[in-house]
């Protein structure tokens, strides 16, 4: 198991490095590109970055529970509350970025109909729903796991 498991880790950091590196070096160019541009992008450019940064605080967060959860694993605690907890916590961190993305998508339209790109509005609906089907696939995780446990425990009391 591993095996598996590192695998996984190493998937979860290269999925984290393009996101410090937007966070770092292209967000921070958007902004200034946009303010240097002026006028109306600057408006409909700067919710968007904002809701990007505010996002990128609940991708850590689901990203450490990740971590956590394949080190549960590592210790065959695979199937505890403790699993149960870090995919419920997951979920919340797929919904809130579910949330802000939503929240953005008035600014993703308002750019795309004044820019006449309507593939930019489509990448904000491409963002809202990898978002969600995350959530949803942790709380499919979730949901299983607990009855997993619940069968386990029921089948340790009946020996």
């Amino acid at each position: 198991m591993k095996r598996e498991t590192v695998f996984l880790r190493l998937a979860v950091f290269v999925l984290a490095v393009p996101i410090v590196a937007a966070c770092l070096f292209l967000l921070p160019y958007i902004w200034r590109e946009a303010i240097e541009s002026g006028s109306w992008i600057e408006d409909s450019i700067r919710p968007i970055v904002i809701g990007m940064y505010g996002s990128a605080i609940p991708f850590f967060i689901a990203l450490f529970q990740t971590f956590r959860l394949l080190r549960l694993i590592d210790r065959d605690e695979g199937f505890s509350y403790r699993a149960v907890q870090s995919l419920r916590a997951i979920k919340f961190c797929a919904l809130a970025i579910t949330g802000i993305y939503v929240a953005t998508l008035p600014f993703f339209f308002w750019f795309a109909d004044r820019d006449d790109a309507p593939g930019f509005l489509l990448i904000g609906l491409v963002l809202v729903f990898a978002a969600f089907v995350v959530a949803v696939f942790a709380e499919l995780l979730q949901k299983l796991l607990k009855r997993a446990i619940d069968m386990k425990q029921e089948n340790d009391l009946t020996v």
